[in-house]
């Protein structure tokens, strides 16, 4: 019994060990992979201490934003997200787009990849206030 047992942890690290690898080998993002045209869709977070909710125009509970971004000429990415300036900036193999608006910020952190686009997390911080943190995840596709 010990043999098919051990063979078996054996299959479960290699597993592992494998699955590390191939996330670690995906090429951090750049400025050429996010330049164009984008929707972000951001999905609440479940949250035991906060019930966050979105309310979109149309009335849907997740968020579907229009995002553009264009490389300048000195290397800086612009981003325009639904419709006004947002910051953006690659850090760290990760693109970070961030807007204000109302006192509030939300950043959008996008570092996996996936298979139409990428995918990250959303964090909201309120201006003077010790409120905000992660509220959910996003999904970047081409528009």
């Amino acid at each position: 019994m010990a043999k098919p047992l051990t063979t078996l942890m054996t299959a479960l690290v290699m597993l592992t060990l494998g699955g590390a690898a191939s996330a670690q080998s995906a090429p951090p993002i750049t400025n050429r992979d996010v330049v164009g045209q984008w929707r972000l869709l951001v999905t609440p977070a479940d949250r035991d201490d906060l019930n966050i909710s979105f309310r979109a125009k149309d009335g849907g509970e997740q968020l579907d934003l229009p995002l553009t971004i264009t490389e300048r000429s000195n290397g800086r990415l612009t981003c325009v997200l639904r419709n006004d300036p947002a910051d953006c900036r690659i850090r760290d193999g990760r693109l970070v787009v961030a807007s204000a608006g109302g006192g509030v910020r939300m950043t959008y952190t996008l570092a996996d990849r996936s298979g139409a686009g990428f995918s990250g997390t959303v964090n909201l911080r309120v201006r003077l206030l010790p409120i905000g943190g992660h509220i959910g995840t996003v999904v970047m596709t081409r528009r």
